[in-house]
C-alpha cells in the first residue's frame, strides 16, 4: 500500500474531526435534516457535476443500483442523520469514546460476511489503537445522564452504519471506478432526502442566518462530505474496509494536537503516551493486512494503484 493511501486516510480523519466543531456552529440555526439536506444534495451536485465533466462510466446493472441505493440509505442519510442527532445532544468526550468502537464494527462486519480474514497483527492492532484512543480521552471523565443517553445511542448507530457501509461498499469498487461509486450513492441519496429537506426548510428563512452558520454549512459540505466520502472510497479501493476504519482513531489524537494552538491548552504526557500507542497500533495492523494480503492470494488483495 503506498503512502498516498495512508495520506488519504489521514485527512479523512482531519475532515471528520473538524465536522463536531463545524457544527456546533450551524445547529443553533438549522436542525440536523436540514444540515444532512445540503450535506447530501450539494455534495451530490459536485460529485455530478464533475463526473459529467469526465465523462465516467456508466451503471447498467440493476442490481448494482439497487446496491447503491441501499449504501446511500445507510452511509450517507442515516449515517449523517444519526451523526448530527447525536452531535446535538452529547458532549465532544463522548462522541470521541463512542468512535472507538467503529473498527470493531467494522472488523466483524467484514468477517461475518466473508469480506476479510482476521490475522492476529491486525486484531492486536486495532487493540493497541484502541487502548491508546480510550486513554487519551479518558472514559473516566464520561458521565452519563438521561438527557444524552439517546445521543450516545445516535452515535452508536452512526458508527455501526458507517462501518456497514465501509465493508459493503468494497464489492462494487472492484467493478466500477471510486468517482462512478460514490456520485450514483448520494445522487440516491439526494432524492431520499429531498422530500426531509423540503419539510424541515419551510419555515426556515436562509438569508437570515448568522455568517458563522453559513461559513459552518459551506464547510460541512465541501469539505466533511464532498471531500471527504470520496477520499474515503478511493480508499477502499486499494486497501481493506477495517484497515481505513482504524484511522478513526486518529480523530481523539487531532483534536488533542489542535488544542494548544486554538485553545492555547497544553500538549500532556498522556496525549504523547496516546499517540505512540494509536501509530504503534496502525503500524501493526497496517503490516497485518499486508500480510493477509500476501497469504490470501489476489483474490483477497485491493486492487493496485491507479486501478
Amino acid at each position: 500500500m503506498r503512502w498516498t493511501v495512508h495520506a488519504a486516510l489521514v485527512t479523512i480523519q482531519l475532515l471528520f474531526a473538524s465536522l463536531p466543531i463545524a457544527a456546533k456552529f450551524v445547529l443553533p440555526s438549522l436542525p440536523p435534516p436540514a444540515i444532512v439536506f445540503f450535506r447530501v444534495v450539494g455534495a451530490a451536485l459536485a460529485f455530478a457535476a464533475i463526473r459529467r465533466f469526465t465523462r465516467g462510466e456508466r451503471v447498467a446493472n440493476r442490481r448494482d443500483l439497487f446496491a447503491m441505493a441501499g449504501l446511500a440509505l445507510i452511509g450517507v442519510v442515516l449515517n449523517q442523520l444519526f451523526f448530527l442527532e447525536g452531535v446535538k445532544r452529547t458532549t465532544a468526550i463522548e462522541t470521541n469514546i463512542l468512535i472507538t468502537g467503529m473498527p470493531a464494527f467494522t472488523l466483524l462486519i467484514a468477517l461475518v460476511l466473508g469480506r476479510e480474514r482476521a490475522s492476529l497483527p491486525k486484531l492486536a492492532g486495532i487493540a493497541l489503537a484502541a487502548a491508546g484512543a480510550i486513554y487519551l480521552v479518558n472514559p473516566g471523565r464520561m458521565h452519563l445522564d438521561p438527557s444524552s443517553v439517546v445521543g450516545d445511542t445516535f452515535i452508536v448507530l452512526n458508527t455501526s452504519l458507517y462501518a456497514a457501509y465501509l465493508v459493503l461498499s468494497k464489492g462494487l469498487l472492484q467493478r466500477y471506478q471510486p468517482l462512478t461509486v460514490v456520485t450514483h450513492v448520494f445522487l440516491f441519496g439526494a432524492i431520499m432526502v429531498l422530500p426531509m429537506g423540503i419539510w424541515t426548510l419551510r419555515d426556515v428563512d436562509l438569508t437570515t442566518l448568522p455568517r458563522g452558520a453559513l461559513i459552518g454549512l459551506v464547510y460541512i459540505v465541501v469539505f466533511g462530505s464532498f471531500l471527504a466520502y470520496f477520499l474515503s472510497i478511493w480508499a477502499l479501493g486499494r486497501t481493506a474496509s477495517s484497515l481505513v476504519a482504524m484511522y478513526v482513531y486518529l480523530q481523539p489524537l487531532i483534536t488533542a494536537v489542535a488544542a494548544p494552538p486554538i485553545l492555547g491548552e497544553r500538549v500532556t504526557a498522556r496525549a504523547v503516551l496516546a499517540a505512540g500507542l494509536i501509530f504503534s497500533g496502525l503500524a501493526l495492523a497496517t503490516w497485518g493486512e499486508q500480510t493477509a494480503g500476501r497469504q490470501l492470494g489476489t483474490a483477497f488483495r485491493p486492487p493496485s494503484e491507479g486501478a
